[in-house]
């Protein structure tokens, strides 16, 4: 069995390859996470990355499911916004009567600019996945932004197989969920 078929479910050709690929590559990190040629420091680090290539599975697979339930328009937001027409009589610099009307505007919304968190709030907000999910994901999107070593307060060198395990149930979730949608 192929890597990229263990994505078969993945209507896009392009992405189910990527996730084939991202897939194979985790497998190579948790050997290498696991083996005794390796100090405590490389294995977090290997961990580190396994972790940050399943939260990029997770976030395909939520991107794949809320297109498939949603599309650009139906996530656009329509926002009142009040519109100064007229300055009637200006008071002081920083006072003045004005005329204006509340306007209507439509936020165009592009599934290609969103982020993680945004589309597990989608995903939670539409009911396409459980609260509890979404709070399971959102950890994971944590873990993942571990990768931004210059806002780290401490030497980072601590993830663990137990890291890695929580990791892998939120991607299993996830892809269950996105299989059986």
């Amino acid at each position: 069995m192929t890597q990229e078929s263990k994505f078969s479910f993945i209507d896009n050709e392009i992405l189910r390859g990527n996730l084939g690929i991202i897939f194979d590559h985790i497998l190579e990190l948790i050997y290498l996470s696991e083996s005794i040629k390796y100090n405590d420091v490389l294995k977090s680090s290997f961990r580190k990355t396994t972790t940050i290539y399943t939260a990029s599975i997770i976030e395909a697979l939520l991107l794949c499911l809320l297109k498939k339930h949603k599309n650009e328009k139906d996530l656009a937001r329509t926002n009142m916004i009040f519109r100064i027409t007229k300055e009637i009589y200006k008071i002081n610099n920083l006072e003045k009567i004005v005329l204006g009307k509340n306007v209507e505007e439509t936020e165009k919304f592009k599934f290609d600019k969103i982020n993680l968190s945004q589309i597990n709030t989608l995903c939670k907000e539409h009911k396409l996945i459980s609260s509890e999910l979404s709070k399971r994901v959102d950890v994971m999107r944590k873990l993942r932004n571990k990768l931004h070593i210059g806002d780290l307060k401490n030497l980072e060198n601590d993830y663990t197989k137990k890291d890695l395990e929580f990791a892998f149930s939120v991607a299993k979730e996830v892809k269950d969920l996105v299989k059986l949608s």
